[in-house]
């Protein structure tokens, strides 16, 4: 623009190259997030029509070109040159995070910049028009737009493995039910196929769960003892004392289970025979697991909560094969 107006230019090769890029990096967290490994050629084509499609905006006047139909269009090629079509709600789910995606990623540009640019008065680089209008303008260097770029996929990206993470921990979660007399408590337990913790006398597979769940139902203070204190010093100093073991009501229940700690250790711990555990979760028929043992830890398993237990592999499986209990004729 001249007479009074402000002068721009515009170089095209930058403009191209910055697109490629931006393409492409949204084209590789679109495909990370959905799980697509497209070929880097693929891709590259894929970045390359969008990087096109933006320069040739200062190439050449053509409105309806560049109108939001043909944006669209050209987003919509982008997808199916990268990851291919594969079925209509297969392209609708890609397309649907590739602009997650991108809008992810430019308002977090935006929001980096501004949180990284100074300014002498927040009105500095607002301007009022003559019909009443607010004009905003947003002046970004090429290292802070890179820099604000990079944070912006990186958070995107991180938020997408939290996200990923929390779903493989939800699918390992199951809700149990331990049953002794007529009492029950409903737990929320994690699968851990790491556990192999078995009494060793009768190879009961052991369920671990944290003491507090029980600590009504625990003598005086062994919820807190558990913290810190071995099993077998504290029976013995209940056997010992005015309140004998034997007189609680479930002295005939306790079992003591060796296990190895994680520093090679032999530790003893405290375990509780049950009536039965149920286990259900969702889309799996619930399971009655009879031949079991729980555990007492005095910590916490989960900071956020999220589980109370933890379930042996093998619990489940001894629970699909015992026998259903036979109905009355």
């Amino acid at each position: 623009m001249t007479d009074g107006g402000i002068s721009m230019t515009v170089y095209i090769d930058l403009v191209f190259l910055n697109n490629l890029a931006v393409d492409a990096s949204v084209l590789l967290l679109t495909a990370k997030m959905r799980h697509l490994h497209p070929s880097r050629l693929r891709l590259f084509s894929s970045a390359l029509l969008g990087a096109s499609y933006a320069a040739a905006m200062f190439l050449a006047h053509l409105p309806y070109f560049f109108s939001l139909s043909a944006k669209v269009i050209v987003s919509l090629a982008m997808v199916f040159i990268a990851f291919g079509y594969g079925g209509p709600l297969r392209f609708v789910r890609n397309v649907g995070a590739f602009y997650a995606v991108s809008f992810g990623t430019l308002g977090g540009v935006i929001g980096i910049s501004f949180l990284l640019q100074s300014a002498d008065s927040p009105w500095g680089g607002m301007t009022v028009t003559s019909g009443g209008g607010i004009v905003l303008t947003w002046q970004l260097q090429l290292g802070l737009y890179a820099v604000a770029l990079l944070l912006s996929i990186w958070i995107l990206r991180s938020a997408s493995e939290t996200r990923k993470k929390s779903l493989e921990l939800d699918q390992l979660i199951w809700d149990i039910e331990i049953r002794i007399d007529d009492a029950k408590w409903p737990v929320k337990a994690l699968l851990d196929t790491g556990n192999r913790l078995y009494d060793p006398l009768t190879r009961t597979p052991v369920l671990i769960m944290e003491s507090g769940v029980w600590e009504d139902q625990l003598p005086e203070g062994w919820h807190d003892r558990l913290k810190n204190e071995s099993p077998d010093r504290l029976l013995t100093d209940a056997t010992t004392g005015s309140a004998a073991v034997d007189q609680w009501k479930w002295a005939h229940r306790i079992r003591l289970v060796p296990f190895r700690a994680v520093n090679g250790s032999s530790k003893l711990m405290l375990a509780i025979k049950p009536d039965c555990v149920l286990l259900s979760r969702e889309g799996h028929p619930p399971i009655q697991v009879n031949r079991v043992l729980v555990g007492l830890d005095g910590g916490t398993m989960s900071s956020e909560g999220t589980y109370r237990a933890i379930v042996h592999p093998d619990v489940a499986q001894a629970g699909a094969e015992e026998p259903a209990p036979s109905q009355p004729a």
